[in-house]
Order: C-alpha cells, then sequence, then structure tokens
C-alpha cells in the first residue's frame, strides 16, 4: 500500500468558530497509522517509522474489517490513573525497542487507539472525499469493534468549539482541533483546513546542568525525574525568562552542587556534551517551573520559557503536565 503523508494542524491562537467547522479533542499521545492489507495490520508514526509488533492492541483490526484493506489515522494514548492521556508514558511506550519486554510495557502502559480518520476503504482512496464523508464511512465500517474490550475509540465531534476549549482546559487536557466539514485529506501542513488550540502548560522541572558562554551562565539543562527511573529524564533547554536575580541563584548553587558525573539517563546528553560546550552537571536538587507550548515526539519541551524557581524536591518533579 502506497504511503499517505499524514495531514497536520496548523497552530492557530484562537478557536476557529462557524457552522462549517467541527471540533475533537486533541488527544496527547503518539500520532499513530495503520495500515491494514490482506488481513495483516502494519503500524507507522507520523513520520512513517514502522512500529508493526510493538502495539499488539492494534492487532483487533485483523478480524475486525472482514478482510478489507484499509488505513487509519489515529493517536496512540496511554491514560493515567484518572483517565487523562498522558504524553510521558506514551513516550514511554513508544521507546519500547525490545520485543522481549513488550508483555511488561503492554500491561504496564496499555495503550488506547482514538481513530480520527479513515484514508482508505477497500480499494478506494478516500482523502480527496469530504471528511464528514470520510467520518461516515469510519463511523460504518469500524463502530462494531470499538470500545472498552478493544481499546479502540471513534473520536467523537463537537459542533461548539469554544465551550469544547474551555472543557479541556478544566480537564487539564493538551487543546482541541478544528476541522473544516467539507476538508480534503492533505498531507503536511500547507492547507487551511485544520487548526490545533492549545493551551500553555507548566511542568516542574529539575536543573541537571548549566550552559555557559562568556563565564556567564546562558542556559538550564533540563530533566524529570519519574518515579520509575534513578537518573533525570532529558527534556530540553531552556534560557528564556532568566532574570537577573535567577542568575545570581544559579552562580551560588552550581558550586555547591557542581558534580562530575552526568545525572541525565538519555544518550543524547553524551552527544550534548561532546559540542565543546562548557557544560556544569549538577546535584539534581535545583528546581523550577517551566511553561512552555507542547510536548515533541521525543518528550523535549517545545517554546520552553523558565517562569521561576521552586521549593520543591526533585522527586516531585515526575513529569506531570499542568494547563494554565
Amino acid at each position: 500500500m502506497k504511503w499517505i503523508i499524514p495531514m497536520e494542524p496548523v497552530i492557530c491562537p484562537n478557536v476557529k468558530t462557524g457552522a462549517d467547522y467541527i471540533h475533537e479533542i486533541k488527544w496527547d499521545g503518539i500520532r499513530g497509522m495503520v495500515y491494514i492489507q490482506d488481513g495483516s495490520v502494519k503500524i507507522y508514526t507520523k513520520k512513517g517509522k514502522e512500529r508493526t509488533g510493538f502495539y499488539p492492541e492494534l492487532d483487533v483490526f485483523k478480524k475486525g474489517l472482514g478482510g478489507q484493506n484499509a488505513v487509519f489515522d489515529g493517536e496512540l494514548v496511554v491514560l493515567d490513573e484518572n483517565g487523562v492521556p498522558s504524553f510521558y508514558k506514551s513516550l514511554i511506550r513508544e521507546r519500547v525497542r525490545n520485543s522481549g519486554k513488550l508483555k511488561y510495557y503492554t500491561n504496564a502502559y496499555p495503550v488506547c487507539y482514538m481513530v480520527f480518520d479513515i484514508l482508505q476503504y477497500g480499494d478506494n482512496i478516500l482523502v480527496n472525499m469530504p471528511l464528514m464523508d470520510r467520518k461516515q464511512i469510519l463511523d460504518k465500517n469500524l463502530s462494531s469493534i470499538t470500545g472498552n474490550d478493544t481499546g479502540i475509540f471513534l473520536t467523537k465531534v463537537y459542533p461548539n468549539g469554544k465551550d469544547l476549549f474551555e472543557k479541556m482546559k478544566e480537564q487539564n487536557m493538551e487543546g482541541i482541533v478544528s476541522k473544516k466539514t467539507d476538508s480534503l485529506y492533505i498531507g503536511g501542513k500547507k492547507h487551511e483546513a485544520w487548526f490545533k488550540t492549545k493551551f500553555i502548560k507548566k511542568m516542574l522541572c529539575v536543573v541537571g546542568a548549566i550552559q555557559w558562554k562568556s563565564l556567564q551562565p546562558n542556559s538550564l539543562v533540563l530533566g524529570i525525574k519519574p518515579g520509575d527511573s534513578q537518573k533525570l529524564v532529558y527534556v530540553g533547554k531552556a534560557s528564556i525568562g532568566l532574570k537577573q536575580s535567577d542568575l545570581m541563584l544559579i552562580r551560588e548553587y552550581s558550586g555547591q552542587l557542581e558534580q562530575e558525573q552526568c545525572p541525565f539517563t538519555s544518550e543524547e546528553m553524551v552527544q550534548l556534551d561532546r559540542t565543546g560546550e562548557k557544560f556544569t552537571w549538577l546535584y539534581p536538587a535545583l528546581t523550577c517551573w517551566i511553561s512552555f507550548l507542547e510536548l515533541t515526539n521525543d518528550g523535549h519541551l517545545r517554546h520552553p520559557k523558565i517562569e521561576g524557581f521552586a521549593l520543591l524536591p526533585a522527586e516531585e518533579a515526575d513529569g506531570k503536565v499542568l494547563t494554565e
């Protein structure tokens, strides 16, 4: 089957309005494309990386479509103990590379598949069909295998975007997606049909290192400390928001907390250490609040801003995302 480039919503600061738009919850997970051909199921990420075999929850598709070929677009989501999508847990599941450990991860981090589009059914490619027509085909042919028993769900459609946006904010969700009802499926972002409106997020992070420039602190190297990790998990660097008082605090603490060993688990920190720039590794004790727009698919903060230092212990920087 030919690869179909996923359509991506464009960031929009305000919720779209009007009868020509429908609205959906923005599920905080990993984009997953499911290709079904001759009874076999293949799974791909948004960038086309094949992940077949690492999401056995989706094997239900093998018997659920009566032998029809199909292509679905949706989100692979792991829910937390409160039933709220956890991007960090979804990322843990996505990073599994050893099939021998798959049973543990399917039990500890079970995946739901939130399906929002169908791009092929049978021999018919549907990308040039209006969105609401595709939605009807999706509902007609997939509703029989959806529900809690299968972990496959059809995303709900809402007519009022502003009401949905406020409800999602109350529930600490990621945001909403607004789509034109007549939109064709156009790969990438070169369209004016799908839009995402997201909340400003906030996360407690641990300062694991300082990057210096001309003998001055230039960036904070940030991590989180989830309960299943002995070291920090790298989430990015931030410099925007540093005030003069912050710089004084950093100078004071850097000498007390400096250590030779890198406190991060990620291999990318090893690469970062080879750039030739000066880094001071710190004992993971200093925490700060970081606001950001979203998390990338590799778990990094996008557009991070330092909001201020905290008096909270590193153990509380567990990756939980708060909505402002």
